[in-house]
C-alpha cells in the first residue's frame, strides 16, 4: 500500500511521528550497510524497477509496489533505504506529499521484511514435492522459490493494509482522504464516508491488488530462479 495523501491533511503529531521512527531504523541501518557497498548495485536497480512498475497505469485505483520483491533481493536493512529513496522521489512526482515519506516508507518497509523473512521461511517448510514434479531441478525448485514469493508477497501486503486502517484510526482523518479511486481526480479524496464504508469500497480493489502483484511477485521471483538464482540468495 502507498499513501497518496497531500500535505497538509494528516495531523503534525503523525507525521512527525512517522519521521521520527524512521530515523529511530533509518540511522542505525545505515551505519550497518555503510561498508556493504557491493549492494548498490542491485539496490539501485531495485529503485529503478518500483519507480517504474508504480508508474504504470492499471486502469483500476490500485499500482503495483513489488516492495516484497525489494526485500527478497536487497534484504531486510537496504530495503529500508529502498523503501526510503523510492517514497523521497515519489514525493518529488507529486506522488503523495513531504509529510507522509515517513509513513509511507514504514508502510512499504513492512512488505520489504514480510518478503524477506517469509520467502525465507516458507522456502524451508513448504515440502518441495507439493511445487516441483521436475526430479532433474536442484535445490530449492523454481516452482517452490515462486510459492514462497508470492504468499510471502501476499501477507506483506495485507500486513500494509492493516497497518494503513491503523493510520486512518489514530489519524482521525476521514477514510476519505485514504481512497484515491482515479488518479487525478482530487475531489474524490475528500469523500465524506465512515470506516465501514471505506473498507466496503476499498477492499475489493486492495484484493484484486494482492493477488495480482502476489503473482507477478511469484513469476519474477521464478525467472530470476532460473536465470540468476544467486540473486536469492541475500542473507545481511
Amino acid at each position: 500500500m502507498h499513501l497518496h495523501i497531500p500535505d497538509g491533511v494528516l495531523p503534525i503529531w503523525l507525521w512527525v511521528t512517522g519521521f521520527i521512527v524512521l530515523a529511530i531504523f533509518l540511522i542505525p541501518v545505515l551505519l550497518k550497510i555503510r561498508k556493504q557497498l557491493n549492494v548498490v548495485p542491485r539496490a539501485a536497480m531495485t529503485i529503478a524497477l518500483i519507480l517504474v512498475i508504480m508508474s504504470i497505469p492499471l486502469g483500476l485505483p490500485i499500482h503495483l509496489n513489488l516492495l516484497a520483491l525489494a526485500g527478497i533481493l536487497v534484504g531486510p536493512w537496504w530495503s529500508l533505504v529502498v523503501a526510503f529513496l523510492t517514497n523521497l522521489v515519489l514525493a518529488l512526482l507529486g506522488h503523495g506529499g513531504f509529510t507522509v515519506i515517513g509513513l509511507n516508507t514504514l508502510n512499504l518497509w513492512i512488505q520489504a521484511l514480510a518478503g524477506f523473512f517469509l520467502f525465507n521461511l516458507f522456502a524451508r517448510l513448504i515440502p518441495k514435492s507439493l511445487c516441483d514434479r521436475d526430479p532433474g531441478l536442484k535445490g530449492l525448485g523454481t516452482k517452490k522459490s515462486g510459492v514462497s514469493a508470492g504468499l510471502a508477497a501476499f501477507i506483506g501486503l495485507a500486513l500494509s493494509f492493516l497497518f494503513t486502517v491503523f493510520l486512518i484510526v489514530i489519524s482521525k482523518v476521514g477514510p476519505g482522504e485514504f481512497l484515491h479511486l482515479h488518479e487525478g481526480v482530487e475531489e474524490v479524496g475528500h469523500l465524506e464516508m465512515s470506516l465501514p464504508t471505506f473498507l466496503k469500497i476499498s477492499l475489493p480493489f486492495i484484493s484484486l491488488g494482492i493477488i495480482v502483484e502476489s503473482f507477478v511477485t511469484a513469476f519474477i521471483v521464478q525467472f530470476i530462479k532460473k536465470v540468476k538464482p544467486d540473486l536469492l540468495t541475500f542473507r545481511k
